[in-house]
């Protein structure tokens, strides 16, 4: 979607944008004695004010729909029979991938049982209607999909992101992070949505066993507190996979919204956690104070008890030009640049053993190589541990096993 022009491009993120922020809406227009003279249809997404300029573009684009606004929010509404025609032929050609899709057929079956009746409101029309309408939204009780009905794309996705998507910092420990929340009646698309992400962003054969036998793309549900839903998260914090692979893949896509200066603010911080200049006092003073310059901070209506900050261009380009410090090895170790000492990361690399009967085996850490072979840790540790860089083939042999230790999450 480079300059905005592409429309096949444009509808996958709209319907992915929707997914997450619209609502679909059945309104009966009520008279005298309770008694209901019509029906109204209308499409909605609401957002903060300060993004009412992606609405606009939405607008724009689709030439339907008007814009509303309040003190704090921002609505693009479309109530026009020939608006929610328009609609429904994005909608049924772009599916809708969460369970709003299912809301989207009842929208759609009684808009057309509504326009297409013979002139006449019956009472039997009206309580089909009625039925259609308090069986959607809130009222939704029956949450099942059609079988294989979810397809991802990469601007769903984007889309999807931009309502749902975050991009965090971690600030008690300095980890970036990247998360979606939907409630916990998505979880079918979550699920989709991390093969996607293993399917597409590149990732070599060792890295994706490492992503199917751990949580480095985690899915993680989230109980109902409060007045909140259940919810389920996807969410990651592997640093290799941020800076190696999702931001990346997110460059080479146009964000609509206010979320892309978000992203580009974590692009930073993910470069300099990543190359360990973070380490650095001032540099990590840095990047907690562009963390509060990011996601709810930003806003113009921002009143939280932690006051708001932003960098100045010089600030921002002392985290652009820190120094690394550290190095990553040939073999997926990490090591301090001066003093030279490895840092041990478990994430970073797995093993591959060939035992002495010629089976292939694949294990997470050096512990578990050292139980299968039968030695000391610090004796198959001493072996793996080279220090000058060496053939990708390097092999370690003993006692007929052969063991390699392999780097990932690096393309």
């Amino acid at each position: 979607m480079k300059n905005k022009t592409n429309l096949h491009d444009f509808y996958w993120w709209f319907v992915g944008f929707s997914d997450g922020e619209s609502n679909f809406s059945i309104v009966p227009n009520y008279v005298e004695n309770d008694n209901i003279n019509k029906f109204n249809f209308r499409f909605t997404i609401g957002l903060h004010k300060d993004d009412k300029i992606v609405l606009v573009y939405i607008q724009n684009l689709l030439d339907i729909g008007y814009i509303y606004e309040t003190d704090k929010e921002c609505k693009f509404i479309v109530s026009d029979k020939e608006g929610i025609i328009k609609l429904i032929n994005i909608f049924d050609n772009y599916n809708l991938n969460t369970t709003k899709y299912l809301d989207y057929l009842n929208f759609k079956e009684a808009f057309n049982l509504y326009h297409n009746r013979n002139g006449v409101l019956t009472e039997q029309l009206i309580d089909k209607l009625i039925k259609l309408k308090n069986s959607m939204n809130s009222n939704r009780t029956n949450f099942d999909l059609p079988a294989n009905h979810i397809k991802i794309t990469a601007y769903w996705l984007l889309g999807l992101i931009e309502g749902e998507g975050s991009f965090n910092l971690w600030r008690s420990n300095l980890v970036p992070a990247f998360s979606i929340v939907l409630t916990e009646h998505q979880s079918p698309v979550i699920v989709k949505i991390k093969e996607f992400l293993i399917e597409n962003l590149g990732f070599d054969e060792n890295s994706i066993w490492k992503l199917n036998n751990s949580s480095n793309i985690g899915i993680n549900v989230q109980k109902a507190r409060n007045n909140s839903k259940s919810s389920v998260l996807l969410i990651i914090k592997d640093i290799r996979i941020l800076h190696n692979y999702l931001i990346s893949f997110l460059d080479k896509l146009t964000f609509l919204s206010k979320k892309a200066q978000d992203f580009n603010d974590f692009k930073l911080i993910c470069n300099t956690v990543y190359n360990g200049a973070h380490k650095k006092d001032p540099v990590k003073s840095l990047i907690l104070k562009l963390s509060r310059s990011m996601n709810n901070f930003r806003l113009s209506t921002y009143s939280g008890s932690i006051p708001a900050e932003k960098l100045t261009k010089n600030e921002r380009d002392i985290l652009k030009n820190a120094l690394p410090l550290v190095e990553h090895l040939w073999d997926g170790r990490l090591r301090d640049i001066d003093s030279k000492k490895i840092i041990y990361q478990h994430d970073s690399c797995i093993y591959k053993i060939i035992t002495p009967k010629g089976e292939i085996l694949k294990v997470q850490t050096v512990s578990e190589s050292a139980d299968i072979i039968g030695v000391n840790i610090k004796t198959l540790s001493k072996y793996l541990d080279v220090e000058f860089e060496v053939n990708s083939e390097y092999t370690v042999l003993i006692k007929n096993y052969k063991i390699k230790r392999i780097k990932i999450y690096y393309n």
